[in-house]
């Protein structure tokens, strides 16, 4: 049932904004215990000492992808080029400056520095599953709104597969963009949630994709909601962040709360949550005391200006 209409503007802008915002929010508790954390507000220092309102890995490889959809399509080769200039260069960054890069892709990266077509260069067997694809996957839920549930995803099984090769995290990928997609039209989050997963399987079965229909599964069977940075569980401990909250400020704190993959988890949450409360609904303090809006700004300008 729809109950919560917002315009598009507002929610576009708020899933962008929400998932650089929630990365931020996240970097200073990364890694540490639940246990560990107890205050939980934007601008702490901490992990990986960056200043205030620093943006990581999440974000940047985000804005990579927003920029990619903006000026070339939807293009993996571009995609690929554009997450080596992150890495190689620190585009994408607010100073420049790249870190908190993930192991697998990293490996990946490599491969495609090398020279590998993007959609072989992700890693892919079972033990590179961690959440890196799924952290940055938010742009193509909202880019091209007229292409169908298939086009999109076998899209996100496509920019998956650049960096996350595995079943398991195209799945994931898959899912959340239906989701976003539900809720961008302004579906109430279980209802999303359930069309999502109806129109993912059905794709699946009418393909004859067997082995992602197991890894379909496998995601929605997982009972674990740890904060962790294997791709399952960062989908459900965003997910039950995010629908156990009441706002997008508590859906962050929700997140980082469960600790170790906190910034990932809050950007994952918080994009779900700004895509469902839209932007005004982020505190004005959170959204002032971001840094790097210099480099962003433009980018969701371009990509807003096109999609509208």
């Amino acid at each position: 049932m729809k109950t919560n209409p917002l315009s598009l503007t507002d929610r576009l802008s708020g899933a962008l904004w929400g998932h650089l915002i929630g990365d931020a929010t996240g970097v200073p508790y990364e890694f540490l215990a639940a246990a560990e954390i107890n205050e939980i507000h934007f601008g702490a220092t901490g992990t990986h000492r960056q200043p205030p309102g620093t943006w990581s890995d999440d974000g940047a490889l985000m804005l990579a992808l927003l920029d990619s959809l903006t000026e070339a399509g939807f293009d993996p080769e571009d995609q690929g080029q554009r997450m080596l200039a992150w890495w190689v260069d620190g585009a994408y960054t607010p100073d420049g400056v790249a870190f908190d890069i993930g192991n697998t892709t990293r490996r990946s990266l490599i491969h495609l520095q090398a020279g590998l077509p993007a959609i072989e260069a992700g890693v892919a067997d079972v033990t590179a599953n961690g959440n890196g694809s799924l952290m940055k996957i938010l742009p193509l839920a909202l880019y091209d709104p007229e292409s169908s549930d298939a086009e999109l995803t076998a899209r996100a099984c496509l920019t998956s597969r650049i960096t996350h090769g595995h079943p398991r995290a195209q799945v994931a990928c898959a899912l959340y963009c239906l989701v976003v997609r539900q809720l961008l039209n302004d579906e109430e989050p279980a209802e999303a949630l359930a069309l999502a997963q109806l129109g993912l399987r059905s794709y699946l079965e009418e393909s004859h994709q067997e082995e992602f229909l197991v890894a379909l599964d496998f995601l929605l069977a997982w009972p674990e909601r740890t904060g962790s940075g294997v791709v399952w569980d960062a989908f459900w401990s965003a997910w039950d962040s995010f629908t156990g909250a009441t706002s997008y400020q508590q859906t962050i704190e929700r997140a980082i709360a469960l600790g170790d993959d906190t910034d990932t988890t809050a950007a994952i949450a918080g994009g779900l949550a700004g895509v469902y409360w839209g932007l005004e609904n982020i505190p004005l303090a959170w959204r002032q005391g971001l840094r790097g809006q210099r480099v962003a700004t433009p980018l969701i300008e371009a990509f807003l200006a096109q999609v509208l």
